[in-house]
């Protein structure tokens, strides 16, 4: 659950934002119903967010942005492998301004897949209440891009586009790129560099080199170690 926070700090945080703009309308998308009604209620007690649409259904959610217009839409990423690929984009096709993820807790490779994606932002619930609101509004009001404190640090934008820096002391998913993240991801599910190869409609020989040189950045050695960092580092979810 959200680290609840101080709605009095909560309120000095918005205030350089406007503090008498009109509510956020914001659509969540939450793993279950329970966690979408909690989420509500916190929401609605901020004085900042009206939840337009609440739901555990991502299609159904993605849909209604059509009618509803939501400014941002909250999504948890375990509702879909894909959830930030495909809120990214209802946010191209002008449905919605801005879309967060909100992480249950840090996951490198999350944060990864989602820094290519300009209009996303990237936060855990451990961030607080406080955060969270402040990353809806100002995602909605100027369409800024906010990652977690844990991460913020790490985060550069750079002219070749935004990466994460590497961690120090172990070797990070951070250090990948792209193309050698999404080979990473069809390897832990179980795929054969054909299968890989076939998917990304690449040569295998070009999977095999994407396969050696992210291995040998993450210092494993095996298949087994490879899907267990694609899960501890949010690559992959189970």
């Amino acid at each position: 659950m959200i680290q609840q926070g101080n709605y009095r700090h909560t309120n000095d945080a918005l205030s350089e934002t406007g503090g008498g703009a009109p509510p956020v309308r914001l659509t969540m998308i939450l793993a279950n119903t329970v966690d979408c009604d909690a989420m509500s209620a916190l929401f609605s007690q901020s004085g900042r967010i009206d939840v337009v649409e609440a739901s555990t259904d991502i299609d159904f959610s993605l849909t209604r942005c059509q009618r509803l217009f939501p400014q941002v839409i909250l999504v948890d990423p375990k509702v879909a492998f894909d959830s930030p690929r495909r809120v990214a984009e209802v946010v191209r096709l002008g449905h919605a301004r801005h879309g967060i993820v909100l992480d249950d807790r840090l996951h490198e490779g999350r944060l990864a897949e989602v820094l290519p994606m300009n209009s996303i932002s990237y936060l855990t619930r451990q961030a607080g209440l406080t955060a969270i609101v402040v990353a809806i509004v100002q995602g909605a009001t100027h369409g800024k891009r906010t990652f977690d404190p844990a991460f913020a640090s790490r985060v550069l934008r750079t002219p070749r586009g935004w990466r994460l820096e590497q961690a120090h002391g172990r070797p990070s998913v951070a250090a990948l790129t792209s193309r050698e993240l999404e080979v990473m991801r069809h390897l832990a599910r179980g795929r054969t560099v054909r299968d890989c190869a076939k998917i990304l409609k690449l040569a295998e020989s070009t999977i095999d080199n994407h396969k050696a040189r992210l291995m040998k950045k993450l210092e494993i050695h095996k298949a087994a170690e490879l899907t267990h960092v694609a899960i501890r580092d949010g690559v992959i979810s189970i």
